[in-house]
């Protein structure tokens, strides 16, 4: 990994319906900061029960391991579908946010 590379991950379970847009609005946010940036695409039915990852309400996008809309770190496990105001977060939101957090 790049060392300007920030670690972003994409929370989301394959029943969460707002997932596979966040997907595609994260993936057009990253071409679009053009800094050959990845994400990791985490199912979060697959993570260890106890992992607190699996607390976040889905989808949520991590960088650096915190949620890139402010949400505090879950306490306690418990998986469940996240509402943004508005819909899921568009391409240039997403996009000035992980400009944003790649800088903390």
């Amino acid at each position: 990994m790049n060392a300007a590379q920030p670690d972003i991950e994409l929370l989301g379970f394959p029943g969460c319906p707002n997932t596979p847009a966040m997907r595609a609005n994260l993936k057009a946010a990253l071409t679009a900061v053009g800094k050959g940036w990845t994400v990791k695409d985490t199912n979060q039915e697959q993570l260890p029960e106890g992992d607190l990852r699996r607390g976040y309400p889905t989808p949520t996008i991590l960088v650096n391991g915190r949620d890139l809309y402010g949400l505090p770190v879950p306490t306690a496990p418990g998986m469940g579908c996240r509402l943004y105001a508005g819909g899921v977060p568009d391409v240039q939101d997403i996009a000035s946010k992980l400009k944003t957090a790649a800088e903390k």
